[in-house]
């Protein structure tokens, strides 16, 4: 997860601050193990891997093939550089990781760290080599950067995650921020949505695909953990199949020449494999926000109720969503008071520069 920080002045440039390795040597660990740079053809050893780890790091939710495609398709992510894998002599994938650097970061730099040991061989060191290697192409990737911005290497881990959360401790790393997944069961009556005067409700669609997207990074512009989403990460996002266009929806109101902009929105996915791993149909609310300047009308609360109903009409049981549990925008309060309750927590971790 990344994060956001005041612009400082008097900061030099990431370049003349950070001192990175110029080359990375792949990581040691396991002598049974061959390790080596990702390619595109080693997905479903990645995705076999990450879904063993799963049950015990994550146990309610999947990684999804086509959400490892458009990471590797990136024209950020290096698979050659940016990551790693150690295959056994069966040809199983033992462990992944990878050092992501952002594309559009305004406020701070924050490189993301995803790494995942196969848990039959944890405890053997194959976690901490992995780690160094990450931070030291993570560096790389700061070192790079001529931006005047703080720096970070970031990661995440769910709380009951425990060898990771030593794991990145002792390495250094600060336990930054918590995030609360939340859920709602779908028979809970939902009030009569409210009606905001001079705005009009629509489902999304690809007409709205970028003042959707100049809404999000406007309402997430004061938000810890949000950098500003590109057209290509937003086009992707849009790609993947459990996207759900026609349960998300927009606030539109016109603006000042009389162009609709979008105000508010709530957007949910909706992925059937998962549905075993929480005892039924579910949908992930996966982002609601407002505009700052529509803010204190009321338009989240009215277009989550429309949502809501909409996504029990369509046969889903519960609704899930994640939020910061100190978001300045008063979310979580908002969650509560639809009945949604705390099911999960996870945390963020970071190294600052």
């Amino acid at each position: 997860m990344t994060g956001t920080a005041d612009h400082n002045p008097r900061l030099r440039a990431l370049r003349d601050r950070v001192t990175a390795p110029p080359t990375v040597d792949l990581p040691k660990a396991g002598a049974d193990l061959t390790w080596r740079p990702v390619t595109a053809a080693d997905i479903d050893l990645i995705l076999d891997l990450k879904r063993a780890a799963g049950t015990i790091d994550h146990p309610r939710y999947l990684e999804m093939r086509d959400e490892l495609e458009e990471e590797f398709a990136s024209e950020t992510f290096d698979l050659e550089r940016d990551a790693v894998i150690a295959v056994d002599s069966a040809g199983r994938a033992v462990a992944y990781g990878s050092a992501a650097a952002p594309e559009s970061p305004e406020t701070i730099v924050d490189v993301e760290l995803d790494g995942t040991v196969a848990p039959d061989r944890r405890r053997e060191g194959i976690g901490s080599a992995l780690l160094a290697w990450q931070e030291a192409r993570g560096l790389q990737h700061l070192a790079a950067s001529d931006a005047a911005l703080p720096g970070r290497l970031a990661s995440s881990a769910h709380e009951h995650a425990i060898p990771a959360i030593r794991l990145l401790e002792k390495h250094g790393y600060e336990r930054a921020r918590w995030w609360l997944e939340l859920e709602l069961d779908l028979d809970t009556p939902v009030a009569e949505p409210p009606t905001v005067p001079g705005v009009r409700l629509v489902p999304y669609g690809p007409e709205w695909q970028e003042r959707a997207r100049s809404a999000r990074n406007d309402a997430f512009r004061d938000h810890w953990g949000s950098q500003p989403i590109t057209a290509a990460d937003w086009a992707s996002a849009d790609r993947l199949a459990a996207s759900r266009p026609d349960l998300s929806l927009l606030a539109v109101a016109p603006d000042a020449h009389d162009v609709e902009r979008v105000d508010g929105f709530v957007f949910v996915d909706v992925e059937r494999d998962e549905w075993p791993l929480r005892g039924g149909p579910f949908g992930y609310i996966t982002t609601v926000g407002t505009r700052r300047q529509a803010r204190g009308r009321g338009l989240a609360r009215t277009l989550l109720a429309h949502v809501l109903r909409a996504m029990r009409a369509d046969g889903l049981r519960h609704a899930v969503l994640e939020v910061d549990a100190d978001s300045p925008t008063g979310a979580l309060g908002l969650y509560q008071s639809f009945g949604f309750t705390v099911t999960d927590r996870s945390m963020s971790f970071v190294k600052h520069f």
